[in-house]
């Protein structure tokens, strides 16, 4: 296909793949003619992806390189990928640094309470929950220990379930897809559904309350 039924296909437009291109998120079509290329079906389900991660996550350009990046080191595991996935997707934002030991080791005994054994020590992510509980601690956000052992054993829950979809017969490519999207769009999805059960929740409890 031209480049022109290729945007019409995926709804990415013509100067974005044009974009995609130059920055290696979209591998060139197959040259046809000195200004003529020929796009398949790839490049559709590639730009597709692309198109959900920025409409949807906001997923920056920088990460989206990771990801192909990724995507296309066959030297590592799908594990390894995987793990490079989440580093890459994870968004700089407001949370404070760990604000030393004390919500480091918090933040690594909820990983072991939590029984996850296969997180690596030096996961971004580690200092990234240290500094969300450093603001908990700095807040008058109520918490005890029973509620974070309920927040464990959902998340546990979901993050099994959605790791057991990923159909592991397929390359490399299609897996990642398959948890990039989990990751980006049942995230979303998860936080729509919380945002609405709180609703409904407080619609119990303090609906007649002035």
């Amino acid at each position: 296909m031209r480049i022109s039924e290729l945007a019409e296909s995926s709804g990415v437009s013509v100067a974005t793949i044009k974009y995609y291109v130059r920055e290696g998120l979209l591998r060139p079509g197959r040259k046809i003619a000195e200004r003529l290329a020929d796009y398949d079906d790839n490049h559709v389900r590639r730009l597709r992806l692309l198109r959900v991660l920025r409409d949807v996550g906001a997923v920056p350009v920088g990460a989206l390189k990771a990801l192909v990046e990724a995507t296309e080191d066959r030297s590592t595991s799908v594990h390894e990928m995987f793990g490079e996935a989440c580093d890459a997707l994870r968004m700089e934002n407001a949370i404070p640094e760990a604000g030393g030991d004390l919500t480091r080791d918090l933040a690594d005994q909820l990983v072991a309470q939590a029984g996850w054994t296969k997180i690596r020590s030096d996961a971004p992510e580690r200092d990234h929950l240290a500094g969300i509980i450093k603001v908990i601690l700095d807040s008058d956000i109520r918490t005890d220990p029973e509620g974070a052992a309920n927040y464990l054993r959902a998340i546990d829950a979901i993050a099994s379930y959605e790791l057991d979809q990923v159909d592991a017969t397929q390359d490399r490519e299609t897996m990642m897809e398959q948890m990039v999207l989990g990751q980006v769009v049942l995230g979303e999805f998860l936080l729509c559904l919380r945002r609405l059960a709180h609703e409904h929740h407080s619609a119990l409890r303090f609906a007649g309350r002035r």
